[in-house]
């Protein structure tokens, strides 16, 4: 996942409300959502290659979706996957419970990544980063939030302001005008002046005009882009809506999986 916008408690129904974009290669296999585990019950998307997810929530209402920090595949292979992180994170139920499994977890042994993880109540970012075994983290305040591949509002990404202020337009609006309004962020295509751009971080041996299209929030090129998509709203306990688009927002199609988190009920014996 590349780029997560965040509503938080600005909506005046939802407390924290959640738009993603998965940005990936689209030679390496993924599914849609799907149940993760049973208790606590996750869904959300599967990575087929390793196994891990970038993204899920389960039936309480905790949230952990993480995104790369740009430059990374310059470091070569790591010895972990960073889907990896979601799936644990996800087990651990609650937010402390996460910040405890952080608190064991040896950051230097993955490709550096940020993970944002919360509920409706308390929601934090941790950043994982070479040389750093520790992961720095910090909460998350009041009102709109972008995470891109980099720290919680990157001031050098253009595509974090423009999604803020995209995100502003409709942030208190009603559900069915908010979720119009997120599907059309998630699939904005628009790119910034190249004059913007970053420059390229260490080991990051890309063309410009190729920069200036990965800031684009929905991206396409050739080889890499923006794969799926999720819009997720929570209140204190519980998941409000689960909406997923297993291709490109562009494209479509959107699909409600909230009733995946419903836990099955038990068959009567008689």
């Amino acid at each position: 996942m590349c780029t997560i916008v965040i509503l938080r408690q600005v909506h005046p129904e939802w407390p924290l409300v959640l738009a993603a974009n998965r940005d990936e290669f689209y030679a390496r296999p993924a599914t849609g959502p799907q149940i993760l585990r049973e208790s606590p019950r996750a869904v959300g998307g599967r990575d087929v290659e390793r196994g891990g997810t970038w993204m899920g929530v389960t039936n309480e209402g905790l949230f952990v979706g993480l995104t790369n920090q740009r430059g990374g595949r310059g470091q070569g292979p790591a010895p972990r996957s960073r889907g990896e992180v979601v799936l644990r994170a996800l087990e651990a139920g609650s937010v402390e419970g996460v910040d405890r499994y952080l608190d064991t977890l040896p950051g230097d042994e993955f490709l550096p990544f940020n993970l944002l993880y919360g509920d409706a109540r308390r929601l934090r970012v941790a950043y994982a980063r070479p040389g750093e075994k520790r992961l720095r983290r910090e909460d998350v305040p009041p009102g709109i939030h972008v995470l891109p591949n980099d720290v919680l509002d990157a001031p050098t990404m253009p595509k974090v302001e423009h999604a803020r202020l995209l995100a502003a337009q409709v942030a208190h609006r009603p559900w069915p005008e908010l979720e119009a309004g997120l599907k059309a962020l998630l699939a904005d295509e628009a790119l910034p002046a190249l004059d913007t751009i970053p420059m390229p971080t260490t080991g990051e041996d890309l063309p410009r005009d190729f920069l200036q299209r990965l800031q684009a929030l929905c991206i396409h090129t050739p080889a890499y882009g923006t794969r799926s998509s999720a819009i997720v709203t929570l209140a204190p306990g519980r998941v409000g809506h689960y909406l997923a688009s297993d291709t490109a927002p562009c494209v479509g199609p959107w699909k409600d999986v909230t009733g995946l988190l419903a836990p099955v009920a038990a068959t009567a014996i008689g």
